[in-house]
């Protein structure tokens, strides 16, 4: 079926239709693929050509709704994280506590945690999940996409809304016209 052994299966289900964010296991390259209805799907890693494996239905008897946002979650490499990002001339922190904040354009009706002076971004646009794995204990940084008029961008990849992707330090954030970017905590 496949020429080499650069071949990997994903345990999780996905769901038809929707967009999932892929890291190559081979080279780290991130991609994007939409699931179809089909059964069993594989993607090609664009730079190295692995192979990734995955499929839409669930086991007989197990609903597929126990399915995640994203095929492939990456693991911080160190216990936490903070965002930098700069804002009318000045550099900004905010370092990432378990919990979820919200980004967005600055509003006094609907607030955001990291409220921006940025037309561009929408309101309440962006949440990022902090959660500690309960195996490594290190924190797990998730991004999910509440609304956008515009595209918001992770690694220079499209993401809309409702979409989630799991983050790694070093990661870039648009959110409008203001890029974030996650470093680990110092």
């Amino acid at each position: 079926m496949f020429e080499d052994d650069n071949v990997y299966v994903v345990s999780e289900r996905a769901e038809p239709g929707k967009i999932y964010n892929f890291v190559c296991p081979h080279c780290h390259r991130h991609f994007v693929s939409q699931a179809t209805s089909e059964d069993v799907q594989k993607v090609k890693c664009p730079d190295c050509e692995t192979y990734i494996c995955y499929s839409t239905k669930g086991r007989e008897g197990i609903p597929t709704r126990m399915r995640t946002q994203v095929i492939t979650k990456t693991i911080s490499p160190t216990p936490s994280g903070v965002l930098v990002w700069k804002e009318d001339d000045r550099s900004c922190r905010y370092p990432l506590k378990s919990g979820s904040l919200v980004i967005g354009r600055k509003d006094n009706t609907e607030p955001s945690d990291i409220s921006l002076n940025d037309v561009t971004a929408s309101r309440q646009s962006v949440r990022i999940d902090v959660t500690k794995g309960a195996q490594t204990g290190r924190h797990i940084f998730k991004l999910t996409v509440l609304r956008t008029t515009n595209a918001v961008y992770v690694n220079h990849n499209a993401l809309f809304t409702k979409s989630s992707i799991y983050l790694n330090h070093g990661d870039t954030i648009k959110v409008g016209e203001t890029v974030f970017m996650l470093i680990a905590e110092e």
